[in-house]
């Protein structure tokens, strides 16, 4: 008798915990990939993609909607039933609480516990899991999104409000260094409306004081190089110097075009040096990790050696970097260093690794010998 009932307490147990297992793999799959706000968010991607932008906007503003709702749901969930008294005597270590939500049956609750907990480090805190919880009912992809569709419109003044909001929720963006991209698109927003002192502050802001005091100074290092003004400058600028804030790049380049256009050309210098060591310093990180014999000679070379690199070439076009060469010989030329600019822009007539490039090189060459470009 006592061991059939042994067998039947074990038998109890199993199924409780299989019964566990299923429903915590459930909730996981409605609260990650097909909950309906994710699902919601997918339609608006996949609709933004086909160009229907009406429909891409009702299914975003349902994501937000949905998301906020269901972690409205959950949270009140788990608040209400760790207000019970016996629970709240467990304290707020995870650990002690479940057995004894176990205990009252509340399975629901603890399967969302667990789901939230494994979200992070939360030193098994329910006090810290529900204040995660909180902080994650915004949706700011999704704002993101719709910034994204109003400045398709035209419409920059609501763009600017949801990229604000999104940037406003940057905590809760799944990959956390997304937020440069808003605060890019803010800059542009700020270009595209012509308010360039707002544009300025918010490119600054992505490369952020610390960051830019320190590389001024090695700007600075940098003209004492450039300034020497001959041919041995150029492979001394690609050897001595590196700088790897990436997220910062599209920034100094753009800066260093803005300064450039209001004729402030020390500063222009600084963030067109910086644009292009930081550029030079990722692709000679990614070029020396996939060819272990690889050795740097000098820059027309290394040139010839992207050009091997499809995916590398697309990619420093997308960021600016064969640009912010021809840019950093304009302005080295407007700032006395015409050797320097002019050897650098025969190098790239000849090596850059994309054939506009190296056009722009040679039209750039042609106005410094005072050859007027065609029209």
């Amino acid at each position: 008798m006592q061991e059939g009932n042994l067998q039947e307490l074990n038998m109890k147990h199993i199924i409780i915990v299989l019964c566990l297992i299923l429903s915590t793999t459930c909730l996981w799959a409605q609260n990650d990939l097909n909950s309906k706000s994710n699902t919601a968010f997918r339609n608006a991607k996949n609709s933004f993609e086909n160009q229907e932008y009406g429909k891409a906007l009702k299914f975003a503003e349902d994501a937000i909607l949905y998301k906020k709702t269901q972690l409205e749901q959950d949270y009140k969930l788990i608040e209400t039933s760790i207000a019970a008294r016996d629970v709240k005597k467990a304290g707020d270590n995870i650990n002690a609480i479940i057995p004894v939500l176990t205990e009252r049956d509340e399975y629901e609750c603890i399967n969302l516990i667990n789901y939230y907990n494994s979200k992070g480090n939360f030193n098994n805190s329910i006090s810290q899991v529900l204040a995660y919880i909180k902080s994650q009912e915004t949706y700011p992809e999704a704002q993101k999104l719709i910034g994204d569709i109003y400045k398709l419109e035209g419409e920059y003044d609501f763009a600017e409000e949801y990229y604000l909001k999104a940037l406003d929720n940057a905590k809760s963006l799944d990959v956390y260094d997304e937020r440069y991209e808003i605060i890019y698109l803010l800059a542009d927003l700020s270009k595209l409306k012509n308010d360039y002192d707002t544009m300025e502050i918010r490119l600054l802001n992505i490369i952020g004081k610390e960051e830019n005091d320190k590389n001024i100074i090695l700007a600075r290092s940098m003209k004492n190089t450039v300034s020497r003004n001959n041919e041995d400058a150029i492979e001394k600028y690609f050897q001595m110097y590196r700088v790897d804030s990436f997220f910062s790049l599209k920034a100094y380049l753009e800066l260093a075009q803005y300064y450039n256009s209001i004729n402030q050309i020390e500063k222009a210098f600084n963030y067109s040096a910086l644009a292009v060591i930081t550029g030079f310093t990722k692709v000679f990180n990614v070029i020396s990790k996939r060819d272990i014999d690889f050795e740097y000679t000098n820059i027309s070379d290394f040139l010839d050696i992207v050009q091997n690199y499809p995916d590398i070439v697309s990619w420093g076009s997308e960021n600016g970097v064969w640009q912010s060469f021809n840019v950093f010989c304009e302005i080295c030329g407007r700032a006395g260093y015409d050797i320097f600019s002019s050897v650098f822009l025969k190098i790239l007539a000849f090596h850059a690794p994309q054939k506009y490039w190296q056009q722009d090189a040679v039209l750039k060459l042609d106005k410094m010998d005072g050859i007027k470009n065609p029209d």
